[in-house]
C-alpha cells in the first residue's frame, strides 16, 4: 500500500471529509489531494511535504516519522533518477542540430570570400571598365552585372533566420511550483506566486514542469495555449521551434 492510499484510507475509516481535514490542520484541501495520490510534487519543496505528512499523521493517528522515512526512500531516488535522464537526454538532440547551421555558416562565408575576390580580380585585369569583361561591350556588360546582382542577393538566404523560442508563463489566482530548462540548461526552479509572470527565451527548445497547471498560462511565440491542465494536476512538456508542443517522457 503506498503513502497516499494509506492516508486515504485512514481518512475514510475516520469518517473525515476534506474540508474536515483542511479545517483541523489548516492544510489546505488541493495538498491534502495530492498526498493522498501520492503526487508530491505538487507541494512546494521536500520540506513541506515532511511537514505536511506529520501534521496530517496525526490528525489520522498514524505515525508521521515513519511515513516521512518511507517518502523519503521511495520519492527521492526516483525524483534524483528522472532528474538525471531530464538532463541527458536533450543534449544528443541538440548536438544534433546545432552542427547543420555550422556548415551553413561556413559555406556562406566562402562563397562571400569568393564573390569579394571575383570583384577585386575583375577590376585589377581592366581598370578602364570596372568589372567589365575582356571583349564585351558597354551594352552587353549591363546584361551581364544585372544577371549577377540576382545571385549576390541570394546568398543572404544560405544561413536561414534562426526564430528561437519566446515563452511567457503567467501564474493566475494560485501559486505554482515550476521547473524551467532551456536548450539542456536548468534556468529556474521553484514555487512562484499569483499574479506574477516569468518570461524565458531559448534557440531551439524549452522543457516545463508545473506543480500546479491550472494556475499558469502559457503562451510561445505569441500563441496562447492557456492552461495545459486542470488545479493541481502536474504536467510536463516540451516546446521546440519546429513543434508547437509534444508530451515529454517522464
Amino acid at each position: 500500500m503506498s503513502i497516499g492510499e494509506e492516508l486515504r484510507q485512514a481518512r475514510e475509516q475516520m469518517g473525515a471529509s476534506l474540508l474536515n481535514v483542511e479545517n483541523e490542520t489548516k492544510i489546505r484541501a488541493k495538498y491534502i489531494i495530492a498526498m493522498e495520490n501520492d503526487a508530491f510534487d505538487v507541494l512546494p519543496g521536500k520540506v513541506y511535504v515532511k511537514g505536511f505528512l506529520r501534521i496530517y499523521a496525526r490528525f489520522l493517528g498514524l505515525e508521521g516519522e515513519a511515513l516521512v522515512s518511507r517518502y523519503d526512500e521511495q520519492f527521492t531516488s526516483q525524483l534524483a533518477e528522472e532528474e538525471a535522464n531530464d538532463a541527458q537526454q536533450p543534449v544528443s538532440h541538440d548536438t544534433k542540430l546545432i552542427v547543420p547551421w555550422k556548415g551553413l555558416a561556413v559555406a556562406a562565408l566562402t562563397m562571400l570570400l569568393f564573390a569579394l575576390i571575383y570583384q577585386g580580380g575583375a577590376m585589377i585585369f581592366n581598370p578602364n571598365d570596372r568589372g567589365q569583361s575582356p571583349g564585351i561591350s558597354g551594352t552587353q556588360n549591363n546584361t551581364v552585372d544585372n544577371q549577377g546582382s540576382e545571385p549576390d542577393s541570394n546568398k543572404s538566404d544560405v544561413v536561414p533566420e534562426i526564430k528561437g523560442i519566446d515563452m511567457v508563463l503567467q501564474v493566475t489566482g494560485e501559486k505554482s511550483w515550476m521547473r524551467v530548462v532551456v536548450d539542456n540548461e536548468s534556468v529556474f526552479e521553484g514555487t512562484v506566486e499569483p499574479n506574477n509572470v516569468k518570461q524565458f527565451k531559448g534557440r531551439e527548445k524549452i522543457w516545463v514542469k508545473f506543480g500546479n497547471a491550472g494556475a499558469v498560462k502559457v503562451r510561445v511565440n505569441g500563441k496562447d495555449y492557456g492552461f495545459l491542465d486542470g488545479p493541481g494536476q502536474v504536467v510536463t512538456r516540451i516546446f521546440t521551434e519546429k513543434d508547437d508542443q509534444q508530451m515529454a517522457g517522464g
